[in-house]
């Protein structure tokens, strides 16, 4: 993350803008002993869809499944999965 002042991110705010919209995290601007974050739209976005898909105990438990499967080889091929002949 990019931490800036207050008084930097108002004397550069094309430059803050920016950063936002490509640093990972964005940028945490900072006033007064408080931070405050600026993100693209799309990555909020994200972060609340991720944030929502971990609150379902049935996605959480298929991931552990799948993973326990692969380990163990049971794989099955691009052609299996997308067979267009069904």
């Amino acid at each position: 993350m990019y931490h800036v002042t207050l008084e930097y991110a108002k004397n550069n705010l094309e430059e803050i803008f920016e950063r936002a919209k490509n640093e990972p995290g964005g940028v945490v601007i900072v006033q007064e002993n408080q931070s405050f974050v600026l993100i693209d739209q799309n990555e909020l976005e994200s972060w609340t869809e991720t944030s929502e898909l971990l609150k379902d105990p049935n996605l959480l438990n298929d991931i552990k499944e799948a993973k326990e499967e692969y380990k163990q080889g049971e794989t099955l091929t691009m052609e299996e999965v997308f067979n267009s002949n069904e």
